[in-house]
């Protein structure tokens, strides 16, 4: 059903009813096999990412959470993110590039407030979202496209955005509506885990045994939390040397590490390249689309 409102539904969403324009619509699979966690963003334009199969764990600057098929994860322009696989078999996505994106009350090319931590749980609308993505790509695809497809493409893209704004306030009734019946660990080492901690401490402060907070949090995020700790410093530390000129000692004793050759050896094991490897890399790529 074609609204006769359209344009005035645009309005309430966009400043002078603009249209986003979509630039990019790539359909990829990630695994580790190829390279290890990389921090990446893009100045100029935003990113909608649909996973439609496997899970991982979804890192943006200093944040992170579970994500697995029927997720979206929304991206400002500027944002530094990275999702890893759980296991081998990898993550396969969607992954949307808009620019123009001008929605009321947030800076151009901003999908969501600085504050928040979008990620999208879709549910009932996963095969609608998945079946978007897809025309989104068959339409972009190949050579040259005619200017019904494309303009097809922007408000495909537009619907996504729109759509996403009314699953973000689902989700933050359906959060608010959840009974927390179990300690919040992921917190608590998001506060702390720059600290000497060990599943022992972690089980004292907490007041939990060892084996319940264990097993608790890798029923919830798929791994141990001391390897979360160690991901999280990682992660932090590739955050630091993108965006400071801090000496790799410094990033190391930032991070939690006060030996800099363990640091050094460890970050080169996970990641696959030393930090001054990756400094000049993450330089070089880290706004290439």
């Amino acid at each position: 059903m074609l609204w006769k409102d359209t344009g005035s539904k645009l309005q309430e969403y966009f400043q002078n009813g603009t249209l986003p324009t979509v630039l990019s619509v790539d359909r990829r699979h990630y695994d580790e096999k190829k390279y290890k966690f990389l921090m990446h963003g893009h100045e100029n334009l935003c990113e909608i990412t649909y996973v439609y199969e496997g899970a991982g764990i979804y890192r943006q600057g200093m944040g992170s959470c579970p994500v697995a098929a029927g997720d979206v994860m929304l991206y400002n322009a500027g944002d530094l993110h990275v999702t890893q696989p759980f296991n081998e078999s990898g993550v396969s996505y969607y992954s949307i590039g808009i620019a123009n994106v001008r929605k009321k009350g947030l800076p151009l090319n901003h999908l969501y407030r600085e504050e928040e931590f979008c990620v999208v749980h879709t549910g009932l609308h996963s095969q609608e979202i998945h079946g978007i993505c897809e025309e989104m790509y068959r339409l972009s695809a190949g050579g040259k496209k005619g200017a019904g497809e494309d303009l097809t493409v922007h408000l495909l893209g537009t619907a996504l955005i729109t759509l996403m704004d009314e699953l973000v306030s689902r989700n933050r009734e359906e959060e608010k509506e959840k009974k927390q019946e179990d300690p919040d660990i992921k917190r608590y080492l998001d506060l702390h885990y720059t600290e000497d901690l060990s599943l022992g401490v972690l089980a004292s402060r907490l007041g939990y045994s060892e084996t319940y907070i264990s097993h608790l949090f890798k029923k919830k995020y798929g791994e141990s939390p001391m390897k979360y700790v160690m991901n999280r410093r990682l992660s932090e530390a590739q955050l630091l040397l993108h965006s400071t000129e801090l000496r790799i000692s410094q990033v190391a004793a930032r991070v939690g590490y006060e030996n800099t050759s363990y640091f050094v050896t460890l970050f080169s094991k996970v990641v696959g390249m030393t930090p001054a490897r990756y400094r000049e890399f993450v330089k070089k790529d880290v706004h290439r689309l």
